[in-house]
């Protein structure tokens, strides 16, 4: 009997279950709670959200844990991710380097492989485990 496989759009979405959860959970303390990057609102991880810097989950920048931090859903999504503060954020913890960086990553048509995408829910599990 032939097992079947899962496609990409599902195994995408499997990943950033895991990857969102491992952003969220690593920015917390020992309780739990970590802190909105934009808005400094302290929430339990589980309230939070993981927000995209550049917007629009672009592939090529979509699992970049430089791109993703936590967000209250008031941020990231009523206020569009906030991103006077959020860049504001960027600017003080990576600088511009890195926020010129992305965006030229930004600029890359990426199309995920099943195998990627395995290895990306392997690997932050893993990473998940260790927290």
């Amino acid at each position: 009997m032939k097992t079947k496989k899962e496609s990409v759009a599902k195994l995408k979405k499997k990943a950033w279950k895991v990857f969102s959860e491992y952003i969220r959970l690593s920015a917390a303390d020992w309780r739990g709670y970590a802190t909105c990057v934009t808005c400094n609102a302290i929430k339990h991880y589980k309230e939070l959200q993981g927000g995209h810097f550049i917007p629009g989950r672009h592939n090529s920048v979509l699992f970049d844990v430089r791109n993703v931090h936590p967000q209250c859903i008031k941020c990231n999504i009523f206020l569009k991710s906030n991103p006077r503060k959020y860049d504001r954020y960027m600017r003080d913890n990576y600088g511009v380097e890195v926020i010129e960086e992305l965006e030229r990553l930004d600029m890359e048509n990426k199309q995920f492989t099943s195998k990627e995408l395995k290895d990306l829910i392997k690997h932050y599990s893993d990473k998940l485990k260790l927290l």
